[in-house]
């Protein structure tokens, strides 16, 4: 039995995801980063996160390099921050603010939370690899409440408050 890329996607356009912008830097020490959805929580003990990233993506031949990425989880209303970063636009952190994590990856001032990761392991996967990250660091907001940006069916949405 086949399945269609066409239904494949139709089907999974059904699983809401939270919205990452993962990042890292290249060799030249240039910033590099994407949108993502699959990205997810592995373990506790230890502190392990995993992104997929396709195998054509700039921050995908980044990572591979420096061995190091953050996930950067945006809040609502950051669909602009989103999109930018789906696009193949080349100066993606134009007038952003950052800080630059201990792994050398950048970290996104607008995100409500952000976990630093050191390579562990890479595995492949179809057209993507999965980066599996151990989480060396972590940043959140702490007492503020702010719903997640959510990607669901194609578009952008938000949790109703």
């Amino acid at each position: 039995m086949s399945v269609s890329a066409r239904d494949y996607r139709g089907a999974l356009a059904n699983l809401a995801g939270g919205v990452v912008i993962v990042t890292t830097s290249d060799w030249r020490g240039q910033p590099r980063g994407m949108t993502a959805t699959a990205v997810c929580s592995v373990s506790i003990e230890p502190p392990l996160v995993m992104a997929c990233v396709h195998r054509e993506a700039a921050t995908h031949r980044a990572i591979g390099h420096s061995r190091a990425f953050a996930l950067n989880l945006l809040p609502a209303r950051s669909e602009d921050l989103a999109r930018r970063f789906a696009s193949s636009r080349r100066a993606k952190f134009d007038g952003l603010r950052t800080e630059t994590g201990e792994t050398g990856a950048p970290i996104l001032a607008d995100a409500m939370a952000h976990c630093e990761c050191k390579v562990e392991r890479a595995v492949d996967a179809g057209d993507h690899t999965i980066y599996i990250g151990r989480v060396l660091e972590v940043g959140y907001e702490k007492g503020e409440e702010r719903p997640p940006l959510l990607y669901f069916r194609g578009g952008y949405r938000s949790i109703a408050p």
